[in-house]
């Protein structure tokens, strides 16, 4: 197991601020894939996290680096 996820994402308490951390407190198994939008979006999270205030090229990016990664595994 890794030990993030034995941990549960406590040791680096930013690895708790999305959707799999409920799933690892009722010991399913769970990844964060992330592009840090929580970090550079001022939007992330609120009334105004809308379409229009993403950056659609910049995830359409983080998408295909993701497929690119996951079919070498």
């Amino acid at each position: 197991m890794w030990v993030i996820e034995r941990f549960r994402g406590r040791l680096l308490p930013d690895t708790r601020r999305s959707d799999h951390a409920s799933f690892w407190d009722l010991d399913y198994p769970g990844i964060m894939v992330t592009d840090t939008a929580n970090l550079r979006n001022p939007h992330y999270h609120r009334a105004s996290d809308r379409i229009e205030t993403l950056d659609l090229a910049f995830l359409a990016g983080v998408c295909r680096g993701l497929m690119a990664g996951l079919s070498t595994l």
